[in-house]
């Protein structure tokens, strides 16, 4: 008997790959929902926002909910002008909708639903009092999330933020600036990027030695194919491994990093290279700007 390699007239792993990814974005669609609606204050930047990324999801395009928030947002949109009232009754189909989404059951769900928040909350550019402590409460209801990358971070920007029980405008910016960097939303005008400099998740160096010292590369190089990079400091003197252990001196970041980073290698040796940070080990990390920046 001979065994069909398609599906819906697709191949196998095509098809596979369009079910992963719509999982993802379903899960995604829950986060920038909640975000959006996060400090209970839909505003016209957030529904505009909201509008140009359920348009731009084509994993989505079919999604129930979907079809009726691009409705409801079109019906307002229609003559031009948006009422207060109208933002008040959209606020109100998003939370209802919210509610009624099935909560994630998986780890990458979960992941995928927190980039989603992250960028709904931060969707107007803007991050204030009640969206931080939204944020705080979403990390504290997924707490198995809180001490997996990049979740880490956030919950470790949030305890400095909240520290002293006063949020600064400098803190807030500083946050919001994390943010972005994490879901690579830098820009509002709904070309959602997930393309993002990583200096977020670097550790300050004040000189960098090569010599002797054992450097792990991850990511994308924008000064370079990887090969290139490991050929510079090999000739310098460092060694070079391929994965992130307690011997690492350096975690190199290469300066791009995609939306599956999440998921792939480059998100998994930064996630180690964090969780023996935490365990006492000696292991730095440092984005190709900062290696160039010692090398050139």
């Amino acid at each position: 008997m001979k065994v069909s390699k398609d599906l819906d007239s697709k191949p196998l792993s095509q098809a596979f790959s369009f079910s992963r990814e719509k999982e993802r974005a379903v899960y995604g669609l829950k986060g920038i929902l909640s975000g959006i609606v996060a400090d209970k204050l839909l505003n016209e930047k957030e529904l505009l926002f909201l509008d140009a990324w359920l348009k731009s999801q084509q994993y989505l395009a079919k999604d129930p909910d979907v079809v009726k928030i691009l409705k409801l947002v079109g019906d307002i949109l229609e003559d031009g002008q948006i009422s207060p009232q109208e933002l008040e009754d959209m606020q109100t189909s998003i939370e209802d909708t919210v509610l009624n989404r099935e909560a994630p059951e998986t780890g990458v769900g979960q992941a995928e639903e927190l980039v989603g928040f992250l960028t709904g909350v931060a969707s107007d550019g803007v991050l204030n009092d009640q969206e931080v402590d939204a944020l705080s409460s979403w990390l504290d209801a997924n707490e198995s999330l809180r001490d997996t990358w990049p979740a880490s971070v956030v919950v470790n920007r949030l305890n400095n933020v909240l520290e002293d029980g006063i949020i600064t405008e400098e803190e807030r910016q500083d946050l919001l600036q994390t943010v972005n960097q994490i879901t690579g939303s830098s820009s509002h005008d709904g070309d959602v990027s997930y393309e993002s400099s990583t200096e977020v998740w670097e550790d300050k160096v004040d000189n960098l030695e090569i010599a002797g010292k054992t450097f792990c590369l991850t990511g994308e190089f924008v000064s370079g194919d990887r090969d290139a990079v490991d050929t510079m400091l090999r000739l310098r003197g460092g060694e070079i491994s391929p994965n992130v252990n307690k011997n690492v001196d350096f975690l190199v970041i290469g300066t791009l990093a995609s939306r599956d980073w999440l998921y792939t290698s480059h998100g998994r040796k930064i996630e180690k290279a964090l969780l023996l940070k935490r365990e006492g080990a000696k292991v730095t990390v440092i984005t190709e700007r900062t290696l160039l920046k010692f090398t050139k």
